[in-house]
């Protein structure tokens, strides 16, 4: 009974492949979630000509807009309360313009961004066991790429507007809110997968001081809800993530491709076959071709 569960533990750890479709998959999504991302920031940052002088302490004007409660938030950021009638060569005119691009360019992110989310996840709860890890990771960022959606919706409504009023900065603040609490739900459960994780693309230590960093963005997230400027601090912690990972799903394939490394095998059923002196050791390298 015991070697029966055991062979079954074995089985659900060792049959994931070194390289898989998945791994590469989603190292590329991180890839093109990353450079999308630089080019959205370096397009903001040369474009947008007001001063960073934002309500509750946030530097970004595009979060500053997300999260702007009122007239006089939007107003701090957009320089004008009728910006549909800003003239083009104005600075709140060069600002409204900036942010429009900014919107429709998020259109393209919002999409790479959720996918990575869920693809990583999915990556590491692999196995029938974790289906429902599965289902609950793509139902949270199906909602975080709605709100997010919808954010920008009322954003270009914003941006349109004769008139600034309440209800235009309610129509942006709240489902931006319920976008980064639900983002921020998304990187705990990360978090908690890596650490119950069992694996093989990851070492036992890399998976738990991941998820450790994933808990990390997403409890800073959740404090930002309420000190909106935090945010950016979470929103960095998950950039770095992004780049860790990129090297930690992409090395493997990149040191095979251009220094010739040799895939590790893993033995199926180690524990029971080491029981039984059938095995010595659980990883070794594949044989060399040709040899």
């Amino acid at each position: 009974m015991v070697a029966a569960k055991q062979t079954r533990q074995d089985k659900d750890i060792s049959a994931e492949p070194h390289f898989s479709a998945g791994r590469l998959a989603t190292g590329l999504l991180a890839v093109a979630m990353a450079v999308v991302g630089l080019l959205i920031g370096v397009q903001l940052k040369g474009h947008y000509p007001l001063e960073h002088n934002f309500h509750d302490e946030i530097d970004s004007p595009v979060l500053a807009l997300e999260l702007s409660t009122d007239v006089q938030d939007l107003n701090e950021v957009l320089h004008t309360v009728t910006p549909g009638q800003a003239k083009p060569d104005t600075d709140a005119g060069k600002a409204v313009a900036c942010l429009r691009t900014n919107t429709y360019e998020d259109f393209f992110f919002i999409p790479l961004y959720t996918s990575f989310l869920w693809a990583f996840a999915v990556l590491f709860s692999a196995g029938t066991r974790h289906l429902a890890h599965r289902a609950a990771i793509l139902a949270i960022v199906i909602l975080v790429a709605a709100f997010d959606c919808t954010e920008n919706f009322g954003i270009l409504r914003a941006l349109d507007a004769f008139s600034l009023s309440p209800s235009t900065a309610k129509a942006i603040c709240w489902p931006s809110g319920c976008k980064w609490g639900l983002f921020a739900v998304a990187l705990l459960f990360t978090g908690w997968i890596l650490v119950r994780s069992s694996s093989l693309l990851y070492s036992l230590a890399t998976r738990r001081l991941l998820g450790l960093a994933y808990g990390a963005a997403g409890i800073l997230m959740l404090i930002g809800l309420m000190k909106p400027h935090v945010i950016e601090l979470a929103t960095s912690v998950f950039a770095l993530l992004t780049i860790i990972n990129i090297v930690g799903l992409l090395g493997p394939y990149i040191e095979r491709l251009f220094l010739g490394a040799q895939r590790p095998v893993y033995v199926d059923d180690f524990c029971y076959r080491k029981a039984r002196m059938q095995a010595d050791v659980a990883v070794y390298p594949s044989p060399t071709s040709g040899t």
